[in-house]
């Protein structure tokens, strides 16, 4: 009866001691919820504090596209830090990505079969009614949308963007892929480098396009005009053919018209011979045309180089080996006025294509650059085997590295966002790179097994990529508010020590790869921001950087 007894007791205690764990377990686990919220609502708000969303790029927007149709929750950001703070293989270990494109995009495709999709179920291409809106999963790290209005229409920092997410549109972008914008960015540019007398070599190597005239600003319209209406210019197109094209806003080849005499009297009806000059104010760019392109089998050749903007805080940028080498559909002659023989894009190669009903692919090339590199040995244009390493790699580096440093400016600067980009070259019998045009939202259209081949390739490792920026991140942001954040905190000298711990979270919460794990990727990005080193221009960018310093 005593041994009952003292067993029950036994039990009893032990119930107890459990009962009295359990509820120290808990009440420790809620203590440690509440200041890890605490705590993400501190460093937010010093975000906050450094962040300017006031600009256009964070309002509703009529012309910008579709809006996402993600829910708007004034919670979402705080629930998905915190549910990754105490679940943190989400980030360090799984990829979860959201994705709205479905049917036959092949990133959706790619992020199905070799990542987790956040939203299986939802394909969105345009707008779609309120209550087909759904709540994103607050796992997602990496948010690669089509539509690029996500932080138009969602708060920053509470409804998108969190801390441990990459948004891979960047606000601002349209800097680099609208002409016009383009344009303008590229003549500031070069008259800030020649503000600092800037050599002849500097602004030669900065220098991606051809002569333009903005036709919306009433002195280059003007200037355009008194060059047509010239018997020299007359008489050069009539017996030179081609030499100017004509530029707007849009993609796939649609926003390009030659100059011929048909579409020059378009002009002369749009401008009203000169006199609308400074009236009409269509962003509109009448660019000297690259009359000497290299040539494959008497084809007209640009190539895709990818490029992306890993980070913007601080500037990380990032160049893919792998190019998309595209020839014009029919054979260059500047007296030719079809833009098939002109423009190279893929959309309007498939569309002749399939116009004529031709079967094989012998509008399409599959070549790397060191398959350009063999034609021009042959060609004996070249003769170093190691052109494309030493010469046209470096060159391409450049040329992006100042495309990006063109606008760097007036790109949203914060380490949230990210974004991936297709820039089309033209390579001249000289040798010499031009830019033709920048895409965002390049499309991946898989028109050969070999295309279909490089973009397996790239698109996961333009993800990845993106998804170590978020782990890197993750990773020191953790450390800093268990070490240092919550600690002071609990210890009530938060208020003492707020301007020391405020700058040494900024410094944690940029991006970078410095100590951190190795890219998940293969070696087919390259980091192109220490080209820099090797630029003309780099006593002409420290002299810019103290000048900026000084008028700030």
């Amino acid at each position: 009866m005593i041994f009952k007894f003292l067993f029950f007791l036994a039990t009893l205690i032990i119930l107890s001691l459990q009962l009295l764990t359990y509820k120290w377990l808990i009440n420790s686990y809620q203590n440690q919820i509440l200041d890890y919220m605490a705590a993400i609502q501190i460093v937010q708000n010093w975000i906050d504090s450094e962040t300017d969303t006031s600009g256009t790029y964070f309002q509703p927007c009529l012309n910008c596209g579709y809006e996402l149709a993600i829910k708007k929750d004034p919670l979402y950001c705080l629930k998905s830090d915190l549910y990754k703070i105490f679940h943190p293989q989400i980030v360090l270990e799984d990829s979860y990505v959201f994705r709205d494109y479905g049917g036959n995009d092949l990133a959706r495709i790619i992020i199905r079969n070799q990542m987790f999709d956040v939203s299986p179920n939802l394909t969105q291409s345009g707008p779609i009614q309120q209550d087909e809106y759904f709540n994103l999963d607050i796992r997602a790290s990496v948010i690669y949308p089509y539509a690029k209005t996500y932080l138009r229409t969602h708060i920053l920092g509470k409804e998108a963007g969190c801390l441990f997410q990459k948004y891979m549109h960047i606000p601002g972008q349209e800097e680099l892929a609208l002409k016009s914008l383009q344009s303008l960015n590229l003549r500031s540019y070069l008259i800030q480098l020649s503000q600092v007398n800037a050599s002849r070599e500097c602004i030669n190597e900065a220098t991606f396009q051809k002569k333009s005239y903005r036709m919306w600003e009433q002195d280059e319209c003007q200037q355009f005009f008194s060059i047509i209406n010239s018997l020299e210019y007359q008489n050069t197109l009539y017996l030179e053919g081609l030499q100017f094209i004509y530029k707007t806003n849009k993609h796939l080849g649609r926003g390009v018209l030659l100059v011929d005499k048909e579409n020059e009297q378009l002009i002369r009806k749009q401008y009203n011979n000169g006199t609308f000059c400074g009236k009409n104010n269509q962003n509109v760019i009448i660019q000297e045309y690259i009359k000497n392109p290299y040539l494959f089998k008497g084809h007209k050749m640009e190539f895709r180089s990818y490029f992306q903007i890993a980070s913007t805080n601080p500037p990380i940028l990032f160049g893919y080996k792998k190019a998309l080498i595209k020839q014009c559909a029919l054979k260059f002659n500047l007296t030719d006025f079809s833009k098939e023989a002109h423009v190279c894009n893929t959309a309007i190669t498939k569309s002749l294509k399939e116009d004529i009903k031709q079967q094989n692919n012998e509008y399409y090339i599959d070549w790397n650059l060191e398959e350009l590199q063999d034609l021009l040995l042959q060609d004996r244009l070249i003769i170093s085997k190691n052109w494309l390493n030493e010469y046209l790699m470096p060159q391409i580096q450049l040329k992006l590295f100042h495309l990006f440093n063109s606008v760097q400016n007036k790109l949203f600067k914060d380490s949230r966002v990210g974004e991936f980009f297709g820039v089309d070259f033209i390579l001249d019998q000289n040798l010499q790179l031009w830019i033709f045009e920048c895409n965002r939202n390049p499309n991946f259209l898989v028109v050969t097994e070999g295309r279909k081949e490089k973009f397996n390739q790239l698109i996961p490792d333009m993800i990845y990529l993106q998804l170590e920026m978020v782990r890197n991140r993750f990773i020191r942001i953790q450390q800093f508010l268990k070490q240092k954040l919550i600690p002071s905190i609990r210890q009530k000298f938060l208020q003492e020590q707020e301007e020391l711990l405020k700058h040494e979270f900024l410094i944690n919460y940029q991006d970078s790869f410095k100590n951190q794990s190795q890219l998940n990727i293969d070696n087919q990005a390259i980091d192109i921001t220490p080209i820099l080193n090797f630029s003309t221009c780099f006593q002409e960018f420290e002299q810019i950087k103290k000048l900026q310093m000084k008028n700030n």
